[in-house]
């Protein structure tokens, strides 16, 4: 198991990724998207010199409100334009695996049926962009729209190269139970990579340090490893003071081994 952080995409990229190295991560979640690691806003050799002697890999993820099945073709068109800047860059950085975000879209504009089938139309088009660049697309499960095992399987049985990501702070959304172990269940064979971090349920992704929600982690963990996992877990915990992601690193190593 290796874990890694997402990098602060409001801060420097070389000074995230020499935090990341001083506190012995094992690999960097990196996000481009605005205010300061926009795709155009990365000067690639500096950063690429830097992730290599801080021997760190990286996974990409982009931004999780690209509007890519927005009613306006013109819209979509645009996010898709993104999302190629997006993955040359990775491609550059050295990612073989990038993480994309499903887009619920405009409810009133188009029925959930039609939503899904704009972003398989964009998945595709994404999949097609990166094959050449050697990037696997991940599809990470969401908080909203793309939270039942039905909608995933959908994708995942009509795009088989896709990856599926598992983000278990947002399994505990909007739903009467946590539905990590039903999301392993179902999708162990295509699990790629894993988001942890706390909530208290209900509909707000707070991002919270393990332990400080309601999320079972012993339980969660031990389903996790009893799986058969062993791959890349992202931290994404997201406060000013980076102590209490530091805890949540150990916490989860600490939980990691007790199940050993």
């Amino acid at each position: 198991m290796k874990i890694g952080m997402m990098n602060n995409p409001q801060m420097d990229l070389l000074e995230e990724i020499a935090w990341a190295e001083r506190n012995r991560f094992d690999f960097l979640d990196l996000t481009l998207e605005p205010s300061a690691a926009h795709p155009k806003q990365i000067q690639v050799k500096p950063a690429r010199q830097a992730l290599e002697d801080a021997g760190l890999k990286i996974i990409g993820h982009t931004a999780y409100y690209l509007p890519w099945a927005s009613p306006f073709e013109t819209i979509r068109e645009a996010a898709l334009t993104e999302m190629r800047w997006t993955l040359e860059v990775f491609s550059e950085l050295g990612a073989s695996k990038v993480s994309v975000h499903p887009d619920r879209s405009i409810p009133f504009a188009l029925n959930s049926k039609a939503v899904l089938e704009r972003n398989m139309e964009s998945l595709k088009r994404m999949e097609k962009m990166a094959k050449p660049l050697g990037i696997q697309i991940l599809v990470e499960n969401m908080d909203r729209f793309f939270n039942t095992t039905e909608q995933i399987r959908e994708v995942l049985e009509r795009m088989p190269g896709l990856g599926f990501h598992l983000d278990v702070g947002h399994a505990n959304l909007n739903v009467e139970k946590n539905r990590t172990e039903e999301f392993l269940d179902s999708f162990r064979d295509r699990l790629v990579h894993v988001h942890v971090s706390d909530n208290f349920g209900k509909k707000e992704d707070l991002h919270l340090p393990l332990g400080a929600g309601t999320i079972p982690w012993k339980k969660i963990i031990s389903r996790l490893k009893k799986s058969g996992y062993d791959g890349t877990i992202t931290l994404e915990v997201f406060s000013p003071d980076r102590r209490y992601l530091l805890f949540s690193r150990d916490k989860l190593r600490e939980l990691w081994e007790e199940n050993s």
